[in-house]
């Protein structure tokens, strides 16, 4: 007796941890024609730490909150990725299903290489030539346990909250090497517990400056946002698919109030 072949379906994929989507709140709002003009978000009014005291609060000399007049709102155009797909037979069901998936194995890797490069496009991005870098590693890097430290400092110091740090993929390695890091359900954070977002990217530095050996430049944010638009086909014929993604982070200004550090190995 002749028996059938059994027909084996390809595994799951899982999408990478730790990157953007680890660390961002993740959005996929139901009414996508938001997405048609652009985007808008109000910032984080916030730029300085509370007093401690009554006689801290009312102290003339204290530092002044930068903060604009009115109520300011930052606008930016959205980042539209697409991935290649095509489907020899139309009459399969899960077409759409696969365009999914194929969008999702790029997803992740191309937004965060977007929104730290700004080469899609993007007004606000980590790497601009404008992007502060921290005293201490302005003129030479410094080891990472410090650079990690400068940066939760200064989030912590403009925000009073919990931000996200951003450091090129290749370099969880020395990471976990230092012992900096602890994983915290889904993400990995740093010691004061701000989640890391190891991010697929070149990794240059402010004004695209590039590390040089056994160096790395790390960013730091306020939180981030994604919201994504639905995946869509547009072709029959040429059945490639979109996605209208916008990363954005609550913060006073835009993604370069962060700051940036330099550190070696």
């Amino acid at each position: 007796m002749t028996q059938p072949l059994v027909y084996v379906e390809a595994p799951a994929t899982t999408p990478y941890r730790f990157g953007l989507f680890t660390a961002a709140a993740v959005v996929d709002p139901a009414d996508q024609r938001e997405f048609q003009a652009g985007v808008e978000w109000e910032p984080q009014c916030v730029d300085a730490p509370a007093p401690t005291s009554a006689v801290a609060a009312s102290d003339p000399a204290r530092a002044p909150m930068a903060l604009p007049d009115g109520v300011p709102s930052v606008k930016s155009a959205v980042i539209r990725l697409y991935a290649g797909l095509t489907g020899r037979s139309v009459a399969r069901p899960d077409l759409l299903d696969r365009a999914r998936r194929a969008m999702g194995q790029v997803e992740h890797q191309a937004l965060e290489h977007y929104v730290w490069t700004g080469e899609a496009g993007s007004e606000e991005f980590l790497a601009a030539a404008d992007t502060e870098v921290l005293a201490g590693s302005d003129v030479a890097p410094v080891p990472l346990e410090e650079g990690i430290g400068r940066l939760e400092a200064h989030i912590a110091d403009r925000a009073g909250l919990l931000g996200a740090l951003w450091a090129p993929r290749w370099t969880a390695g020395w990471f976990q090497g230092k012992g900096v890091t602890r994983i915290e359900g889904p993400r990995m954070v740093a010691p004061l517990g701000d989640p890391i977002v190891f991010a697929q990217t070149t990794g240059v530095g402010p004004g695209g400056a590039a590390p040089g050996n056994d160096e790395a430049w790390l960013y730091a944010t306020e939180p981030v946002m994604v919201r994504r638009s639905a995946v869509s086909c547009r072709s029959c014929r040429r059945p490639w698919t979109a996605r209208t993604t916008r990363c954005s982070p609550s913060r006073s200004g835009s993604t370069r109030w962060g700051g940036a550090a330099r550190w070696w190995r």
